[in-house]
């Protein structure tokens, strides 16, 4: 096992740098050609934002699928402290959720026509209140800061600059053609990415085993822990990332390119097919990470995981590929995150204060919302350190305050007052953010101490379903007693 801890930048050849900048260059010019070929209807704002709702299978595919995987990074992370554990919850809750929303949801939401995003949905069927709050809490939830953060570290190894500014290179490359082409734009650049985020990775796998041997290696070299499904976590643990996995139910990418399908077969089958390539994926860089493990004993920090391991087993030119996998597995996710944001703000929040009504403005109002998010996010990065951290406190906090009003929104016989979402919605989100801050200043350490040992995902999803179970009784006590009156 070797020892990697003064490990820091990658070493890169021109060809390296020439293989990265040329993808850099090819994405951008991708994006913009999309534009020239729908300039005619890029006044409309359907099609800005939801790419004239004509997506296909595999452009439904790439985009879905590259969007997914943005903290890159922090899988690599993820994998070389935990091990396979990183499958347990990054993957297979993911896979079963996503298998549901394409059985149950994606018909409901690919035939709801009236709608472009989900604060539409909530105001629609619960008022404008509910509206306002789940653009709020949909627009944290898409938060790009935690692969804004990666994209800018990425760059800092590649081209030896500050983090700062590599975090700005980050945020100005991917607002350009998203400015101009929208959803669209994100769309088209998402398809090339897709293949480069596989290819990345196989590439640096064949060149692992060659060099240090196949499983037996790794699991002669990693700590025992490693290789347990739930390495030494407590199943506690374990069950916040399956509900965590739930928000896929309500994540507002998956229901933005549900909505952009052509139709519901694309909606359905492009989730199915997803899930197949997502297992793919998430089995090779698992598998990367427990390589970096088991070939170096430390580095400074478990972030060099897979840089670590690119500079030991790859050779020139085939590690240019190889971070451009990189690289393109987090662009494809920072696009999506910052368009998406970018809707929340500009047409959800800003247009509809406004006074709604005139679409041609969606355009305007959505562009500025680019800046908004930007910069909400460098807040966001300033505030932590650990890409994983943002995921779990994000997820555990944002989850309880949507999830059950806006899937029982689908289901007419289960769908609460508008007045018991509202609550619902409400109750869920303070409460898990209450006890997640309680539980941070509780600790001398970086790991929340929570009253009770009670995570936050748990209470918030707890009273969220208890208002409605509440609100549901009532009602029927209340149309009880006024039937007993008319009798």
């Amino acid at each position: 096992m070797a020892d990697a801890s003064h490990f820091a930048f990658p070493h890169l050849a021109l060809v390296d740098l020439a293989i990265i900048l040329f993808y850099l260059v090819a994405n951008s010019v991708i994006g913009f050609v999309s534009i020239r070929r729908h300039k005619d209807k890029r006044s409309d704002a359907e099609e800005f934002i939801l790419a004239g709702r004509s997506l296909t299978l595999p452009a439904f595919v790439a985009t879905l699928v590259s969007t997914w995987y943005g903290g890159i990074i922090g899988v690599g992370e993820y994998a070389y402290d935990k091990g396979i554990v990183m499958w347990v919850v990054f993957g297979i809750p993911y896979y079963f959720a996503a298998l549901f929303y394409a059985f149950v949801l994606a018909k409901k939401v690919n035939d709801d026509r009236e709608h472009s995003t989900i604060s539409d949905r909530l105001r629609t069927v619960y008022g404008n209140k509910a509206g306002y709050i789940g653009a709020i809490v949909v627009f944290f939830m898409t938060s790009p800061a935690p692969y804004i953060m990666t994209l800018g570290t990425l760059y800092e190894w590649f081209f030896g600059i500050t983090p700062m500014v590599g975090v700005g290179i980050a945020i100005v490359s991917s607002i350009l053609y998203l400015f101009t082409g929208g959803f669209r734009a994100s769309v088209q650049a998402d398809m090339l990415q897709f293949v480069l985020m596989f290819l990345g990775f196989a590439v640096i796998l064949p060149y692992a085993y060659s060099t240090f041997g196949g499983w037996g290696y790794i699991t002669s070299h990693v700590p025992v822990g490693h290789l347990q499904p739930f390495g030494t976590n407590s199943l506690w643990y374990i069950l916040v990332w399956y509900i965590i996995a739930m928000s896929t139910l309500v994540d507002p990418n998956v229901n933005t390119r549900v909505f952009a399908a052509r139709n519901v077969s694309v909606a359905k089958w492009g989730v199915v097919i997803s899930v197949v390539f997502w297992l793919f994926f998430d089995l090779m860089t698992n598998l990367a990470g427990l390589y970096a493990r088991a070939a170096f004993a430390t580095l400074p920090a478990s972030k060099f995981a897979y840089p670590a391991l690119a500079e030991r087993v790859l050779p020139i030119g085939m590690k240019g590929v190889f971070y451009t996998g990189m690289l393109a597995t987090v662009l494809s996710t920072v696009d999506s995150f910052l368009f998406t944001s970018a809707t929340i703000v500009g047409r959800d929040i800003l247009w509809r204060w406004r006074g709604g009504g005139d679409e041609s403005t969606v355009k305007r109002y959505t562009r500025f919302g680019l800046f908004i998010t930007a910069a909400i996010s460098l807040i966001i990065i300033a505030c932590s350190d650990r890409i994983y951290v943002i995921w779990y406190a994000f997820g555990s906090i944002l989850v309880p305050a949507l999830l059950f009003p806006l899937t029982l929104s689908y289901f007419p016989k289960l769908r609460p007052t508008p007045r018991a979402a509202r609550i619902s919605m409400m109750v869920g989100g303070l409460s898990s953010l209450t006890a997640y801050v309680v539980g941070v200043f509780r600790s001398p350490t970086l790991e929340p101490n929570y009253l009770l040992g009670m995570e936050p995902l748990y209470v918030g999803l707890i009273l969220s379903l208890g208002v409605l179970v509440v609100s549901r009784f009532l009602s029927r006590v209340v149309a009880t007693s006024e039937q007993d009156i008319s009798v």
